[in-house]
């Protein structure tokens, strides 16, 4: 009999858990319906949906993981995975933290300013300091210092090709190789770039620039893929969807464009002037505008009309992302931090072959070495990425012939390494003198075959009228009758 009332009373208490369960989320559905949305506009004298209306029927774990830190420090630049949270202020304060577990991972200050921070491989982060860019381990160690680039104010992490994208205030874009610590190619921008964002699909750069344009680069080529002409002042900010066909961005005249990049074409716009975009796995659209966050719900389709709901943050926001497969987003403002509830904002699926921060240590470990064995080269980067894993219908002749011509090109540029000779051969004059000789010589073998072409065409030409004046010779003493019958 006592084994009978235990289980009766779980299953009351399982009973009494799902309807109130039930009820929550009903509640929820309720003030999350079209009717009640109508009263949110963008407009500053509506009424606000705010966190506050549902946060009493939210689970007790989400509750907890609606975050605001006070900070002294800012502004700040802000990187999220979902276990960890990355703040760089201007000022130099770097830090560090678990939103799961609150808990500090490090936190240091560097006394240099910062201009942006973003998490790599192997819980590493990259800082974008005033001299060049560092890279720290999850303790806050010193790692690796890059100061090949210098002045970046703007950082992206391609993962499965293990690069770091960096932009400069000179409009210089450099891609480097974090696994060889090699730089790949280096690319001359527009000196007025505001923005960059990557393609989460394809691993392409999008820069948007002061003019208005959006270029995008890849660091297989020399030149830009593609340009947009996107707005007709600035481009202060934009985002990529999941499956890599649109383009948000946010202009300096106040407006939220929506392109289609298969076609290049305008698919909705709406006028509000935000200054940072997010968007989530979801398709949700968060627009940071002053101290406040507006989000669409249905923005890749065109519905920009009707928001879906608006967050108070206490200062003016400067940075804002969403937390990857949770309901979060995460926003850094002049002297805060904050973490608040976006409702169906999350992928719920998530691939484990993918996911090495939901391992231990060991399949973490694991995990690394598969990935640099999987490690995509540079060259696979394109716009037309369907193209990757078919065959390759071009004959054995072309290929060899490029093969052969890349050979030879790498082979020009290489740079004779110079014999080790006795002591006051090797002297700097005697080196230069060797390499004007040198160019002598080069310069003398042109022209002599300048001499030669010449002397070859004046030859044709004696020749051809050698041969001109003998017939006419030969014509004036013949007949008139022999001439005929020539002719004829």
């Amino acid at each position: 009999m006592a084994k009978d009332k235990i289980l009766s009373a779980k299953l009351k208490q399982q009973e009494f858990k799902t309807k109130s369960t039930q009820l929550k989320t009903q509640k929820i559905a309720q003030l999350l319906e079209p009717q009640f949305q109508q009263s949110v506009e963008i407009d500053d004298e509506r009424p606000l949906l705010k966190i506050s209306n549902f946060k009493e029927y939210l689970p007790e774990e989400n509750v907890q993981n609606i975050i605001n830190l006070k900070l002294k420090q800012g502004p700040y630049k802000l990187s999220v995975t979902p276990q960890t949270t990355y703040l760089a202020g201007e000022s130099g304060h770097i830090a560090a933290f678990n939103w799961r577990h609150k808990q500090l991972e490090c936190e240091f200050d560097v006394k240099e300013k910062c201009y942006d921070i973003i998490s790599i491989a192997q819980r590493n982060f990259a800082v974008a300091q005033k001299s060049s860019i560092y890279i720290y381990d999850p303790k806050g160690v010193e790692v690796h210092k890059i100061r090949e680039c210098k002045q970046a104010t703007k950082l992206e992490y391609l993962p499965y090709h293990f690069l770091l994208a960096a932009l400069n205030q000179n409009g210089q874009l450099t891609y480097q190789d974090i696994t060889q610590g090699k730089i790949i190619s280096t690319y001359r921008t527009t000196p007025s770039s505001l923005c960059l964002k990557q393609n989460n699909n394809n691993a392409i750069l999008g820069i948007g620039d002061q003019m208005g344009v959006v270029r995008m680069y890849a660091p297989n080529t020399g030149t830009s893929l593609t340009s947009m002409l996107c707005h007709k002042g600035g481009v202060m900010s934009m985002t990529f969807s999941r499956d890599g066909n649109h383009l948000i961005t946010t202009g300096s005249e106040g407006t939220i464009k929506v392109w289609d990049l298969r076609t290049q074409k305008l698919q909705s716009q709406v006028a509000v002037n935000a200054t940072n975009l997010a968007l989530s796995d979801k398709g949700i659209l968060a627009a940071g505008r002053g101290t406040d966050v507006v989000m669409w719900k249905n923005c890749l389709i065109g519905d920009l009309k009707t928001p879906y709901l608006r967050y108070k943050a206490s200062s003016m926001i400067c940075d804002i992302d969403f937390i990857k497969h949770e309901d979060y987003l995460a926003m850094s403002t002049f002297d805060s931090y904050e973490q608040t509830v976006v409702p169906e904002s999350g992928e719920p699926f998530f691939d484990t072959y993918e996911q090495p921060e939901l391992q231990n240590k060991k399949q973490r470990l694991e995990t690394n070495v598969r990935q640099l064995v999987e490690k995509l080269p540079p060259e696979s980067i394109s716009l037309q990425s369907h193209r990757i894993g078919t065959i390759d219908r071009t004959s054995k002749m072309i290929i060899e012939k490029e093969q052969k011509r890349q050979i030879e090109e790498q082979a020009s540029k290489k740079i004779k390494k110079q014999k080790k000779k006795m002591r006051g051969r090797n002297k700097i004059g005697k080196r230069e003198k060797l390499k004007e000789l040198e160019r002598d010589q080069k310069q003398q073998v042109k022209w002599q075959e300048m001499l030669s072409d010449a002397l070859r065409v004046k030859r044709a030409e004696k020749e051809k009228k050698k041969f001109e004046t003998k017939l006419l010779d030969r014509l004036e003493q013949m007949s008139s009758k022999e001439f005929i019958r020539v002719v004829s």
